[in-house]
């Protein structure tokens, strides 16, 4: 039912958006205000990766009977999956102390890709009904603070005037070939070598000036990588390489993709982690398949306490079986914990 709110604006709604003014009253209130608490579900975010994207931050206390809001959780996690590509970045701050297991099982039941925390607040903003929904655009000030279900023309607005997290909105008129390269997200270690070995030593004022700006956006977003890989190590395995692997290939010809490199070499020996990997691996070939499960005429998505869910669903002979293994095989990894989430195996 959330979905019918999102209305897109008119054209010209939107373009006075694209410009629009932090709130009144809250012109001081940045996502640098942002404090986390206790992280339920997903990945930590760290409060540096939050410069120069789009952020959105959902408060949630479960005080009706109808919350959690099950609408509003579906357009965000639609949300998530279309715009975080771009730079999109949404948190979820469950605020209350009572029934905070009920609403990290009900994320897990929708496999919600963000990060869930208990706890968490914004400095300079009371928040006092749930649900609210704060947006702050690309410069970290806060342009929208309500309920969800009206937030949709202010996040279009934000997502369509937000630049290219690794340029900004600075235009590059020195630089600009060295710029429509960054855009294509291919050899950025070999244009921070060209930076480092031409252009920072300009006697060109504008170029070098460019030039620093490029250097630091691109070493930051190599840097946000690496740290990102390596908070996943211990509980996203498959991610955390892939992290590394992005990094390494990105930044070949750089410190950031010789780092890169290094770790990838030390997690081949690390046998914990080699075991982890595989036991990851063979998880998301079940949640694979699991996409494809059907729900019975009762529910409204497969569960797996569901014995109707079961019988219409023949791959389950072999899914049930496959989970069984991986639990088998490394049953102190992360992927056994999951898997057991998904699947009824012990």
């Amino acid at each position: 039912m959330f979905k019918k709110y999102l209305i897109i604006l008119p054209v010209l709604l939107l373009i006075g958006l694209a410009g629009s003014p932090p709130i009144k009253g809250q012109e001081d209130v940045t996502v640098q205000n942002i404090n986390f608490g206790e992280l339920m579900l997903g990945s930590e975010v760290a409060k540096e990766d939050l410069q120069d994207c789009v952020v959105g931050v959902d408060f949630d206390g479960m005080t009706c009977a109808t919350c959690p809001c099950g609408g509003a959780i579906n357009t965000f996690i639609e949300w998530h999956q279309k715009y975080s590509p771009q730079g999109f970045i949404l948190l979820s701050f469950y605020v209350k102390d009572e029934a905070k297991e009920k609403f990290a099982a009900f994320c897990k039941s929708k496999k919600v890709p963000f990060p869930v925390y208990a706890g968490g607040s914004i400095s300079g903003m009371e928040i006092t009904d749930f649900p609210t929904f704060v947006i702050f655009d690309h410069n970290g000030k806060v342009i929208y603070n309500g309920h969800p279900k009206e937030s949709g023309g202010k996040f279009t607005a934000a997502m369509k005037s937000m630049p290219d997290p690794l340029l900004g909105a600075d235009p590059y008129k020195k630089l600009s070939a060295l710029a429509d390269k960054v855009k294509k997200r291919k050899e950025l270690g070999q244009i921070l070598a060209a930076l480092k070995a031409k252009h920072l030593n300009s006697e060109d004022a504008d170029e070098k000036a460019e030039a620093e700006r490029l250097t630091e956006r691109l070493t930051r977003y190599g840097n946000k990588l690496l740290r990102q890989a390596g908070a996943k190590k211990a509980k996203e395995p498959l991610e955390c390489l892939n992290r590394y692997q992005q990094a390494a290939t990105l930044y070949k010809g750089d410190a950031i993709g010789d780092t890169a490199e290094k770790d990838i070499k030390e997690l081949k020996d690390d046998k914990v982690f080699q075991d982890n990997l595989k036991a990851d691996k063979e998880l998301a070939d079940i949640i694979i398949e699991m996409k494809k499960l059907k729900p019975c005429n009762s529910c409204a998505s497969f569960s797996k306490d569901c014995p109707a869910c079961y019988k219409r669903n023949a791959s389950m002979e072999v899914l049930i079986p496959k989970a069984k293994g991986l639990v088998k095989k490394y049953p102190d990894s992360p992927a056994a914990v999951k898997v057991k989430e998904l699947l009824p195996v012990e």
